[in-house]
């Protein structure tokens, strides 16, 4: 159809539709993206099925969900194709994030927590001009003060729209946990992130990776040792403190990352710890509360971290897919069409009897 393209929409939890809106033409600070895959994100699938998030990550619905992506360069303004450093024709990857570029956050280079913070797929709606806020579709608008990254060619597409993925693991690893080469880690939570975060820091050099999951996730601990798991724990079947003392011989990690939002995994984390351990906690729990034993915090001087997205870890990330280090694609259990996204979205939120997924990506 001459200048209008295709979109999924979220209407009301379980609703999904398929939609036509108008190209939009960018202006000076614009760009459009032609998107290539776009992958669902955990949080995209909790919002199909209706759980609702507070403040800042709120959905307004309507909305276009999608913010794992990559795409080629359609249109752009000859103001922005100057700030990205890109042209027609590159091939990108865009992050979440729509900086204000003015509050304290942004200006001092954490612009997750951005206090005007917009997000492709998250938090804007498709009822507001001109539309095409997420990457369930055939195009996306990027709006000016976005960050955009080339990507080679030579990434597939479904690994490429990983590159938020695996930059948060960078986060998590790198930057909060500052896992030292030889260093014993524990990730709690075989998901994608929780692969991801096993990949970087095998990558970054860690001494003895240790990954935890449930039965249900046999699967995902078995491509975990693919990417440099050590040891896997599946906790229905073994104690998680009795198999890290074991793996450690009783000195127990020097890090945790809790990419799982089960209360249990993290309120246990901090007893996986050696003294002056750090645990990083990026799994959001949904307002559940999680019982700690302080007195283990302060007599083993632990620091507990938050981690929230992937700022300037992108860069890292894209490095990481361009070498091809780590077979990525096998995360991508399940690709699919655009206007199978009801399916995928029910894959994701593991509600389709008889299939395993871990990673569902969409094709327009």
């Amino acid at each position: 159809m001459l200048n209008r393209e295709l979109s999924i929409v979220l209407e009301s939890p379980r609703r999904v539709r398929p939609r036509y809106f108008d190209i939009p033409t960018v202006g000076s600070e614009g760009m459009l993206l032609k998107v290539e895959a776009v992958s669902i994100c955990g949080s995209d699938a909790e919002r199909y099925v209706g759980v609702k998030f507070g403040g800042r990550l709120s959905s307004p619905l309507p909305i276009i969900m999608g913010h794992e992506v990559v795409g080629t360069v359609d249109q752009i303004g000859v103001e922005a194709s100057k700030h990205y450093g890109v042209k027609r024709g590159d091939r990108v990857v865009v992050e979440p994030y729509i900086l204000c570029g003015r509050c304290r956050y942004c200006l001092t280079g954490y612009y997750q927590l951005c206090m005007n913070v917009r997000c492709y797929g998250i938090n804007i709606s498709c009822e507001e001009p001109p539309h095409l806020w997420g990457a369930y579709g055939q195009y996306m608008y990027v709006a000016p003060n976005s960050r955009v990254h080339k990507i080679s060619n030579s990434v597939p597409k479904e690994e490429a729209c990983l590159a938020s993925t695996i930059g948060n693991a960078f986060r998590w690893v790198c930057t909060k946990g500052d896992v030292k080469p030889g260093e014993t880690v524990a990730v709690l939570g075989p998901g994608p992130q929780g692969l991801a975060t096993v990949m970087v820091a095998h990558h970054a050099g860690a001494g003895k990776i240790i990954l935890a999951g449930t039965s249900i996730d046999r699967r995902r601990l078995r491509l975990g040792v693919e990417y440099g798991a050590d040891h896997i724990v599946n906790v229905d079947e073994k104690d998680l403190l009795e198999a890290v003392s074991d793996f450690t011989s009783g000195e127990m990690v020097d890090k945790v990352i809790c990419t799982t939002g089960s209360v249990k995994a993290i309120s246990d984390a901090i007893r996986l710890l050696k003294p002056l351990g750090v645990c990083v906690i990026p799994g959001l729990t949904g307002g559940r509360a999680v019982p700690m034993l302080t007195d283990e915090i302060v007599t083993k001087e632990l620091r507990i971290i938050g981690g929230l997205g992937q700022p300037w870890n992108v860069e890292a990330a894209i490095k990481l897919l361009e070498s091809r280090k780590y077979p990525v694609g096998k995360m991508a259990t399940h690709n699919l069409s655009l206007d199978e996204a009801d399916k995928g979205l029910r894959l994701a939120a593991q509600e389709v009897e008889g299939e395993d997924p871990i990673k569902v990506v969409l094709t327009p």
